[in-house]
């Protein structure tokens, strides 16, 4: 059995390793939501609840001048009691914010290919590493149902480091803190302007994956290694599991 080309694999979360659809504009989602905040003491209606949360994100982002600074929602969603004159524990932030997540979600799945490719990268050697723009609060849960959460070995989420990609500082705290050199390091993501950026800015190699979500291809942002036409019968070739034959 041949060395794998790297030792690690640092794979994006949305879009590259999960499928997810999310609507935060629903009607429903504020009416639902405001009314889990009136059973607990904080009355709200559907409108002046959106009103409030985009209110309170765009403050919170206004605090930093740093246009890739990530906020924390928890944050937000703690304010939304206050400003009612309600103090909720830290229980009542989380089930709340999993509250809002879960009405907001459209569906969300995990790719056929995660766990056996996962499984198989283990088998060689390789450490696993997540590293997503996301917010914890709602990322957390759902790798837990999606049988993901002791996959890796560990997970960094942009509203924890308050940083996020394309900005070389997150992923170089993912690698300063556990001692990765970057060219041994494999990015891999479905954004080139999120995931492949990083990536070279750090001097470290991508594997960039067309999904669904991906948007318009860039010809500028090319990653070493790509997969453009959905076929991932040829995913174990690109991450070294295979030979690759092309």
């Amino acid at each position: 059995m041949s060395a794998l080309p790297f030792e690690h694999y640092i794979f994006d979360l949305y879009g590259t390793l999960t499928d997810i659809r999310t609507d935060e504009k629903s009607r429903s989602l504020w009416e639902k939501t405001a009314l889990y905040y009136t059973e607990n003491g904080a009355v709200y209606t559907a409108k002046e609840l959106r009103r409030a949360y985009l209110r309170l994100c765009a403050a919170e982002q206004a605090r930093h001048r740093d246009a890739l600074y990530e906020i924390e929602l928890r944050r937000v969603f703690r304010a939304l009691y206050t400003e009612k004159g309600v103090t909720p524990d830290r229980r009542r932030v989380e089930d709340t914010a999993l509250f809002f997540r879960i009405h907001s979600l459209k569906y969300l799945r995990r790719y056929d290919w995660v766990l056996p490719t996962f499984a198989a990268l283990r088998e060689r050697g390789a450490g696993i590493w997540l590293l997503s723009n996301a917010q914890s609060c709602f990322t957390l849960p759902e790798l837990r149902a999606l049988e993901l959460i002791d996959a890796f070995d560990g997970i960094y989420i942009s509203s924890d480091a308050h940083i996020k990609k394309p900005d070389p500082r997150f992923l170089r705290k993912l690698l300063t803190e556990n001692a990765l050199a970057p060219e041994r390091c494999l990015m891999v993501g479905n954004d080139q302007h999120a995931d492949v950026a990083v990536a070279h800015a750090v001097g470290m190699p991508a594997l960039y994956l067309q999904t669904e979500t991906s948007g318009a291809y860039d010809p500028a942002l090319k990653a070493e290694l790509e997969l453009l036409d959905g076929d991932y019968s040829r995913l174990p070739a690109l991450l070294g599991l295979e030979k690759n034959d092309a």
